[in-house]
């Protein structure tokens, strides 16, 4: 007496076949999902780097702004600094001959003290240099007459 499985050989190659269908359906879904994420991966990668490029380039022109400015700047300051001496110079020339005619003159006064805010001394100088650099700014007194 033989048993019986239930299955003939055309069934059981049937089932065989499924099993294989439903392997290489899944082989390809799996296939088509790493090729998608390795598609969005790259795209990400394509935006990142424009990205990247595109930053680059901005921050090398606001470098090149930076630099242009700072050069402006800095030729004015020089400018601005070499003004300020000659003007200063220029009234200590025409203020020292004014304070000999009229020593007392409260415009030649207002004038000094001016110049002394706006152009204060070095705040880095020892005060007792300050104090002599002061005293040679002020004006000389009269010689007596005899």
């Amino acid at each position: 007496m033989a048993v019986e499985t239930g299955a003939s050989a055309g069934e059981v190659g049937g089932m065989v076949a499924g099993a294989i269908a439903v392997l290489a359906a899944l082989g390809k879904g799996a296939a088509w999902a790493l090729n998608w994420r390795d598609a969005r991966a790259r795209t990400r990668a394509a935006k990142l780097q424009a990205w990247h490029e595109e930053l680059q380039a901005r921050e090398e022109q606001q470098d090149k702004r930076d630099r242009d400015y700072q050069q402006r700047i800095e030729t004015q300051l020089r400018r601005l600094t070499v003004e300020n001496r000659v003007l200063r110079r220029a009234f200590e020339l025409v203020a020292e001959p004014l304070r000999r005619l009229e020593p007392d003159n409260p415009n030649l006064a207002r004038a000094q003290m001016m110049l002394d805010r706006a152009f204060p001394l070095d705040p880095a100088m020892p005060e007792d240099l300050a104090s002599l650099t002061a005293m040679i700014d002020r004006p000389a007194p009269e010689p007596e007459r005899v």
